[in-house]
């Protein structure tokens, strides 16, 4: 079966690369929708790319928009909003839900969840047609990435992940815990090396992407980058690289030290019902290779 999915990506070079793997299991994945979310300048960028990657790969019918600007709750000055994004991130989602059967589409999210959580605030009913929705994000034991406990996707918004997670919607949550090693080191980029022979094609310019992510400009060259942004189609396509439990997680919402703060709570005692399924470890030299070969299949990929 091949399942439709949806895509709300990272405007960097790893989003632009888990779109560019997705496309190659015709046979497992198909996207339906594809949203960017993070600064305005970079969202922009981030269509265009996306646009024209899917139309060289002959990938028609997918439309690409902006994720919902901002988060639910305003901490700080506004963010500019990218062209044409002016609160239709989550409208694009609800329109592209509803479009699929019952139980049917998969989100795959490596970003903040505010425009998930508009969309299910907005559109109830949309619940109904999720098969699943698949978070990167969360910090359970590990130190966080944006603060000493909390992860950067979580702690963007806080409110948007404890809405997602009160909403009854079956979570599958990957936090820092399970994917802190998974890198794009040199080893790994050297294997992808096949990629970039002919530059001017699709797999010339993804490769591009992340050879000058590693580069990583005033950090110094061949600095390994995290491939996060591919673990929820990782998941997808490969869970029995993953193993992990069910649990009930909460955010924490309001802590001036522990705000964005993901406590994940064993069921069965004190009544505790499961609220997601999170993914504890992973074979990550499994994952790398997954992704690698989705990849290095895509070299003769243009339409």
């Amino acid at each position: 079966m091949t399942r439709p999915i949806i895509l709300d990506l990272t405007p960097d070079a790893q989003g632009m690369a888990t779109l560019f793997a997705a496309v190659q299991a015709p046979d497992h994945v198909r996207p339906v929708l594809v949203l960017f979310s993070g600064a305005a300048a970079q969202v922009a960028t981030a269509i265009t790319q996306a646009r024209d990657l899917l139309r060289q790969c002959g990938v028609a019918g997918v439309e690409v928009h902006a994720g919902s600007p901002g988060a639910l709750v305003a901490t700080h000055a506004p963010a500019p909003v990218a062209q044409g994004a002016e609160g239709l991130g989550a409208q694009y989602l609800v329109e592209a839900i509803r479009a699929c059967p019952p139980d049917s589409v998969t989100l795959c999210c490596s970003g903040p969840l505010t425009t998930l959580a508009l969309a299910l605030i907005q559109a109830p009913d949309v619940r109904t047609h999720l098969h699943g929705v698949i978070v990167s994000g969360g910090a359970l034991f590990s130190p966080g990435d944006a603060t000493a406990v909390a992860e950067r996707n979580i702690a963007a918004d806080p409110e948007a992940a404890a809405t997602v997670l009160a909403m009854g919607v079956p979570v599958t949550l990957i936090p820092l815990d399970c994917t802190a090693r998974l890198n794009a080191d040199a080893v790994w980029m050297e294997g992808l090396a096949p990629m970039g022979v002919m530059p001017a094609s699709v797999a010339g310019h993804v490769h591009a992407l992340l050879a000058a992510a590693r580069t990583g400009g005033a950090r110094g060259s061949g600095v390994d980058i995290s491939l996060r942004a591919a673990a929820p189609l990782l998941a997808l396509l490969s869970p029995g690289i993953f193993c992990g439990h069910l649990a009930h997680v909460d955010v924490e919402c309001h802590g001036t030290f522990t705000r964005g703060m993901t406590v994940a709570r064993h069921i069965g005692m004190g009544g505790v019902q499961p609220n997601a399924l999170v993914l504890e470890r992973m074979s990550v030299e499994a994952g790398r290779g997954v992704l690698r070969e989705l990849l290095l299949a895509g070299q003769g990929a243009e339409a």
